[in-house]
């Protein structure tokens, strides 16, 4: 068995080499947007791209994997991210770099929590920290909650930190993992390439006795050393309501729901003033099916577990939605953990699709569990 894995930084002359080491005819035709591999050798050969198994053949096979998540420059560019930096990061390890990153609290509550985040941010702290508002650092023109925030204003956001292009970001919340991860794919949305999560958030790190800042502190405070900082969104890493109202009939991609099961089938009320239910088509994986009871991630396999559960066929293409784009991003990060490098997030979420009149359903209708 050869195994090769393609996540590793190409240039066009290394595909060439790897080709006729393979004894393979590779074609890249970014424009239809699937990779074609022609196989002339006996032995079988696996090909993965970022994590996710592409093809398993034999001699005399022909394997064509189409994607539309998937061009010739997601090779070049994108997979060189996440060879330098892990999705997750452990309270160990952050007190050991605490020097060598930058930390953002973004923590973030529903009113039913009753919590403030700004007050607890105020009061203590991981040492070094600054507020990462997602509410502040957002489309505040959009008429949906905490939406995607233009470059300008991320850019901004950035600089005022102190954060650059070759910082390392580590982002926690007070909840363990509950809104960190959304300030986690807008820095990979804006194609920062060094952000990791603090697996099992503050309250890990206060379990563990470690420093603790509880001077008194702003979250509007800015680092004393700003930096230069410029961005655009990545293609490919946002959708928008009529690309999902399209993939009901296409099914392009498998898209998945972060909300709490009640939620989806309509038992339970959204925490905004509008009916719950679910997108026709979309699977549910509510997000604390991918943490433990602590607040930290399940490993490797339990994760995957979890998404075989939910009928979500991890070697096709997927994507994630929520109430308001925020629980979304913890299930984007356990499909990150478990390989899937890929999976774009419907930002306006079921409240934007809800409020502007699309159909829903409620029970298992029109779901993959019918």
């Amino acid at each position: 068995v050869k195994f090769w894995n393609l996540s590793d930084p190409m240039s066009g002359n290394n595909l060439v080499r790897l080709s006729a080491c393979l004894s393979l005819v590779c074609t890249i035709r970014p424009a239809r947007g699937f990779l074609q591999f022609s196989n002339s050798i006996n032995p079988k050969v696996l090909l993965r791209y970022q994590g996710r198994l592409l093809s398993q053949f034999h001699s005399r096979r022909e394997i064509v994997y189409r994607t539309s998540l998937l061009h010739s420059r997601g090779i070049q560019k994108r997979s060189t991210t996440m060879a330098e930096c892990s999705t997750l990061v452990s309270c160990e390890w952050l007190h050991e770099n605490l020097d060598k990153v930058s930390i953002l609290d973004a923590s973030w509550y529903l009113p039913a929590m009753q919590r403030d985040a700004v007050k607890e941010f105020s009061e203590r702290r991981i040492p070094g920290a600054f507020f990462f508002d997602i509410d502040k650092v957002s489309d505040t023109e959009s008429p949906w909650p905490h939406m995607m925030p233009s470059p300008a204003t991320f850019a901004k956001c950035c600089a005022d930190f102190g954060i650059s292009r070759g910082s390392h970001v580590v982002v926690y919340d007070g909840k363990g993992v509950f809104s960190s991860p959304r300030a986690w794919y807008m820095f990979k949305a804006m194609g920062h390439p060094k952000v990791s999560i603090l697996d099992g958030g503050f309250p890990r790190w206060a379990s563990l006795a470690l420093p603790v800042d509880s001077e008194s502190k702003s979250v509007d405070a800015i680092s004393a050393n700003q930096a230069a900082y410029s961005c655009e969104i990545q293609k490919g890493t946002i959708l928008d309501m009529a690309q999902v109202e399209a993939n009901i009939a296409s099914k392009e991609f498998q898209l998945i729901d972060g909300r709490p099961k009640p939620r989806f089938v309509g038992e339970a009320p959204e925490p905004r003033p509008i009916e719950s239910g679910h997108i026709e088509g979309s699977y549910s994986v509510p997000f604390l099916d991918v943490l433990k009871p602590d607040g930290s991630f399940k490993d490797e396999a339990e994760l995957k577990q979890v998404f075989a559960d939910a009928k979500v066929d991890l070697s096709q293409p997927c994507a994630v939605t929520c109430g308001s784009g925020v629980t979304a991003c913890v299930v984007r990060a356990a499909l990150e953990v478990v390989g899937v490098r890929e999976a774009p997030l419907y930002d306006g979420a079921y409240t934007e699709w809800k409020t502007t009149g699309k159909p829903t359903y409620k029970g298992l209708d029109k779901s993959p569990y019918a």
